[in-house]
């Protein structure tokens, strides 16, 4: 179990660290709008580190080593800041609010605190609420585009699981890598063009729905770009998955990297999933390679099955 100044120190970490990715992003933001939201937020987060500072002793807060995790993150927001645009990162950060202020509240539930500890951690608490609700507002600002985000990692998700299980089972049957590739491709293409149609219908809908019910709050997006960006992640998904068979792999070793391949992308694909939606990136993650691992060993084993049971075999 933690010691009292093992979560004091923890809680100083925190502090600094978000402060210094608010500095980070204060310094390049281009956005006037986020810039400004940063520039409140990384003062007040400064004044909270002082007062875990000022529960350690003063001199503790100088030179303050961060977490790693800290550190990566300073160096990964500038790329996804440019790779996502605003409207991920501002939901990324919202994100990052609400965890901070989970972790107060769960702090002034489980831990034994005087009185003095419990006023400084319960002003902390009511300025973080604000910060979290600041940077939902902001986040809800860029929310058409932020679905424009989720067209793109979901048409790679669906891509990425959908002709992993397909290529996987061919694999077991053919010999020739160009065969798989080939069928791979195909499916992808016929794959694009349903989630691009599925996209476009879904989108159109749901605004008709939204227009019938005169809710005030439609998002402005558009639903052939929505299906554009569905259609073209899932085939690059499908690439993706087939790419070990397009350069010659077969049988086994084919499959084999294309697993490799897919859980790295995909894992990528379900943290940002996982992001958008605010569920578990870790169970998220877990969930969505399960699914695709586990729905390729399946058409695997029935590859093989009909090769040996029945003969078939294509070269």
């Amino acid at each position: 179990m933690a010691s009292k100044k093992d979560i004091e120190e923890r809680f100083l970490k925190d502090e600094i660290s978000d402060y210094k990715l608010y500095e980070a992003i204060e310094r390049n933001e281009k956005d006037r709008s986020l810039k400004s939201l940063v520039t409140k937020l990384k003062d007040t987060e400064l004044k909270h580190a002082k007062i875990w500072g000022s529960l350690l002793g003063a001199r503790r807060m100088e030179n303050v080593e961060i977490p790693f995790r800290a550190k990566l993150r300073l160096v990964t927001y500038p790329l996804v800041r440019k790779a996502l645009g605003i409207a991920f990162v501002t939901k990324l950060l919202e994100r990052n609010e609400a965890n901070g202020l989970a972790e107060y509240k769960e702090l002034l539930v489980k831990k034994e605190l005087s009185s003095k500890e419990l006023g400084k951690i319960k002003h902390i608490i009511s300025e973080e609420e604000q910060h979290e609700k600041l940077m939902l507002e902001q986040a809800q600002k860029h929310e058409a585009r932020l679905n424009y985000t989720k067209s793109i990692v979901f048409g790679m998700n669906d891509g990425l699981v959908e002709i992993l299980a397909v290529i996987a089972g061919l694999a077991m049957v053919s010999t020739s890598s160009i065969i798989v590739a080939i069928s791979g491709i195909i499916v992808g293409v016929s794959g694009t063009l349903s989630m691009a149609a599925g996209a476009y219908i879904s989108s159109k809908s749901e605004k008709v729905v939204e227009t019938s019910l005169n809710e005030k709050h439609v998002t402005q997006t558009k639903p052939s770009k929505e299906a554009y960006y569905t259609g073209i992640f899932y085939f690059l998904g499908a690439v993706v998955a087939t790419y070990p068979f397009i350069l010659g792999a077969v049988g086994y070793i084919g499959v084999l990297e294309s697993v490799i391949s897919v859980a790295i992308v995909l894992s990528i694909a379900s943290t940002l999933i996982a992001v958008i939606s605010d569920t578990s990136i870790k169970r998220r993650i877990i969930e969505m390679l399960t699914v695709s691992l586990g729905a390729a060993l399946i058409t695997t084993i029935i590859g093989l099955v009909v090769r040996l049971v029945f003969g078939i075999a294509i070269s």
